[in-house]
């Protein structure tokens, strides 16, 4: 699933509103921001579990591997950070399909929640994918959400073009909805499936009971 949930420097390109036809006049319209960032090859898996290697590997040609060094004591940015050919040669991909019920954060750096802009209700799509030498890959993409305060939304129109930092978190799950346990409409289950063989057991003991009575004492007592 897709995620950003560490706090990420990214460049707010566009800030647009949209504005529903059947808006009424006190209800806030949406809006639509274009985001592009730049992020550790590792991401790629968030899209599909193919595409890290399809896109990058470990040891190829000096020719594909970035001019800059690594640094003593510094983690490299990927275990995997050369292109591979198909990386070098196919250029930015646009990842169809789109995330829905997620939830944006800008980072002003002011101290707490109290300064932070949140964006909730949001849709991520319009997504670009272009792989870099040294382990990561150009994202862009959009985020538009229907219901976007006026005061939200003046301080998000004077952050564009610039660099933010911000979390793009996917929306929580109820477990309930996918592994819960589930109400049996049958009294006590277990008991019934318990039971079971020793009932059939039984039913088949009374059976030659009463087959051995027919046969010699002429019927089975009532």
């Amino acid at each position: 699933m897709f995620e950003i949930d560490t706090t990420t420097k990214a460049r707010l390109s566009d800030v647009i509103v949209l504005s529903q036809k059947n808006r009424l006049p006190d209800e806030n319209p949406g809006a639509k921001l274009s985001f592009e960032m730049d992020l550790p090859n590792r991401y790629l898996s968030c899209f599909d579990g193919a595409l890290l290697g399809f896109l990058f590997c470990k040891n190829a040609s000096t020719s594909s591997r970035p001019t800059q060094g690594t640094l003593d004591g510094v983690d490299p940015v990927s275990e995997l950070p050369d292109l591979t050919t198909i990386g070098t040669k196919v250029g930015a991909l646009n990842w169809e399909g789109e995330f829905i019920g997620y939830r944006l954060i800008v980072d002003q750096g002011l101290g707490g929640n109290l300064s932070n802009l949140a964006v909730d209700e949001g849709t991520v799509s319009n997504i670009r994918i272009k792989p870099k030498p040294g382990g990561t890959f150009q994202l862009k993409c959009d985020f538009e959400s229907p219901n976007v305060s006026e005061a939200t939304f003046g301080r998000l129109a004077k952050l564009k073009s610039r660099e933010i930092d911000i979390t793009i978190t996917a929306p929580e799950v109820d477990q309930r909805d996918i592994g819960g346990v589930v109400d049996w409409p049958f009294p006590e289950p277990e008991r019934v499936l318990a039971d079971a063989p020793t009932a059939s057991k039984a039913r088949k003991a009374k059976d030659a009971t009463a087959a051995f009575i027919d046969a010699h004492v002429g019927h089975a007592p009532q």
